[in-house]
């Protein structure tokens, strides 16, 4: 969750103060005030969790949001957003929900959660997308456009150098999958198409940054593909070690696809907007809002989900060009400094939260 991190910290005219229902990694993410439900007394926080099962929202933030005087409570998420219903009307402030992606995907094929997400269109007074894509996904699931705006996730430049590799230039050429092991981020057919170009790049390494519950099945398609020599899974990593993978990288593969529950990206992975900003190229997807962070053919190549041969002649077309890999790798840079750039967004962030106060 560095991109919600980021988010946070990229505020200068509005103080933030963060709520929530649990604090992780609070070295890697310092921040104050936090409030999280889990710090209350025992008899509290179960008091508060009756009252979340019983409404469906959070007991417990709007006495906060008075105390910190609080102008605008933004949600990230649309369950969250719901769930702050009771303490938006309590507090008396307007509030602005993001949208990301299994709230968009896979939430609306519950009914509770569409009579929730109805309710929440209704009182939210401001809807926040990554691309045109999710604005029209929300604008499907009723709510009214008006309400939706497009907000970009910005990264932050100042840490991401630009340091384009050439692929000649290295012993091992590297393809890198950046991404949590779920059937949405498509890791099967990233692997397949790695294997398919292995004749043509003897030299070829591919390395695999992440885990979850897919782990068993990802490892199971490298035996079956023959792969364990060429394929190395680095697990779980801090987000700088994460960086350093991809200053090593000679492309990234992020071969998104619709899950079979229905889950989507919702917008695009911030793993390309980071690699398109360090100048490694990408191949990934036309899936959700990843057409408008990676423009096919400008900087990128994008196939068709799970379409494998494509996915295999986008990795190999710059593999076997420096001039391509390194036309892409420009594009991608220029792309984040004009659309992405985390100092930017945050001003634009500040301004929506000024119309919303206003209007």
């Amino acid at each position: 969750m560095v991109w919600l991190y980021d988010q946070v910290r990229s505020l200068t005219r509005y103080r933030p103060v963060v709520l929530t229902q649990a604090a992780r990694n609070r070295k890697a993410f310092p921040f104050d005030p936090v409030y999280a439900m889990e710090d209350l007394p025992r008899w509290r926080q179960t008091l508060y969790r009756a009252v979340r099962k019983a409404r469906g929202t959070y007991a417990g933030y709007a006495p906060i949001l008075k105390q910190e005087r609080a102008d605008i409570i933004h949600a990230h998420f649309g369950q969250e957003g719901y769930r702050c219903l009771e303490a938006r009307r309590d507090a008396r402030v307007p509030m602005v929900t993001t949208f990301y992606g299994v709230d968009v995907s896979a939430l609306p094929g519950q009914k509770t959660w569409r009579r929730r997400f109805e309710r929440l269109f209704a009182e939210g007074e401001r809807f926040l997308a990554e691309g045109t894509h999710m604005a029209e996904r929300l604008a499907a699931l009723g709510c009214p456009p008006a309400k939706v705006r497009i907000q970009r996730l910005g990264v932050d430049l100042s840490r991401i150098p630009f340091s384009p590799s050439e692929p000649q230039g290295r012993e091992q050429p590297v393809v890198l999958m950046y991404a949590a092991f779920r059937e949405k981020k498509g890791h099967v057919y990233g692997l397949r198409a790695f294997r398919q170009i292995l004749d043509a790049h003897p030299r070829l390494r591919m390395r695999i940054v992440g885990d979850g519950p897919l782990r068993t099945e990802i490892e199971r398609e490298i035996r079956r593909l023959d792969l364990e020599d060429r394929v190395v899974l680095l697990g779980m990593k801090p987000h700088g070690e994460s960086l350093q993978e991809l200053k090593k990288a000679t492309l990234l593969l992020s071969p998104s696809v619709t899950a079979s529950d229905g889950d989507t990206e919702g917008g695009a992975p911030v793993a390309l907007i980071e690699a398109m900003a360090t100048g490694v190229p990408v191949v990934s997807s036309h899936h959700a809002d990843i057409p408008e962070v990676v423009i096919d053919g400008q900087c990128g190549i994008l196939a068709e989900e799970r379409d494998v041969d494509r996915l295999a002649e986008g990795l190999d077309a710059l593999l076997k060009s420096p001039e391509l890999h390194a036309r892409i790798g420009r594009a991608g840079r220029a792309h984040v400094e004009a659309n992405h750039n985390l100092q930017v967004q945050g001003r634009r962030l500040e301004e929506i939260y000024d119309r919303t106060i206003g209007g």
